[in-house]
């Protein structure tokens, strides 16, 4: 059982890939490290990175960039603007952060040496999975209602879906990607942001500078329409 706070930290639970580091220009660097051939975004605002850079895979394409992407992908990924700073933010005022994530769990220990390699104040990486019969399910469900985390931080809704039974606020960061694959689907977050740094300025400061205690102060909070 996972439990919301280590070494008496508070929690923060942090999703990786669009919130801290960047998916889309990975998809980039190995594509030209597989192929020869640089990309061109095409569709900046796409969730998936093969549209973005409208990309159609092969089947021995397909398995020629995995097996690249296995080696390096997860372990040399750039950050996203903003991304450091806002962890080193919620770390100096006493947060542990942990990343949840839905990479395969053999990954796991790649991520994590890709956030030390930036110097992110993140020690431990849990890996969720998916669901491969329902893809629709949360994977990341179980790992929140037992770790009780004081905010959960993500950029896709279905990550949200059906947590219950605890006082974690739910932080979507949005992309504004176009094609989103649940942005008509009736999922509860409790507010959103257009970057993780934006969401930390507001987590830590209120409108006189003052430290906010979201277990103490949940009118803070907006909810999602």
């Amino acid at each position: 059982m996972l439990c919301s706070k280590t070494n008496q930290k508070p929690i923060i639970a942090l999703d990786c890939d669009g919130v801290l580091l960047d998916y889309h220009a990975t998809f980039a660097q190995i594509y030209e490290k597989t192929f020869g051939k640089q990309l061109t975004v095409v569709s900046p605002k796409s969730y998936h990175s093969s549209t973005v850079y409208d990309v159609t895979f092969t089947p021995e394409e397909q398995n020629r960039f995995n097996e690249i992407w296995d080696a390096e992908g997860w372990r040399t990924m750039p950050m996203l603007d903003g991304a450091l700073q806002a962890c080193n933010l919620l770390h100096e005022a006493g947060y542990e952060l942990i990343c949840v994530t839905a990479i395969p769990a053999c990954f796991a220990d790649h991520r994590l040496a890709n956030f030390r390699s930036h110097g992110f104040p993140i020690n431990r990486v849990i890996s969720t999975g998916h669901d491969k019969e329902n893809p629709q399910n949360n994977p990341k469900k179980k790992i929140i209602e037992e770790m009780h985390p004081v905010a959960f931080v993500d950029d896709l809704r279905r990550n949200f879906k059906d947590i219950q039974g605890v006082h974690t606020k739910f932080v979507f960061i949005d992309n504004e990607c176009h094609d989103d694959p649940n942005q008509y689907d009736n999922i509860y977050y409790d507010v959103k942001y257009p970057s993780i740094l934006a969401f930390v300025n507001d987590f830590l400061h209120a409108e006189h500078g003052q430290q906010i205690n979201w277990a103490q102060r949940p009118a803070l909070l907006l909810s999602s329409t």
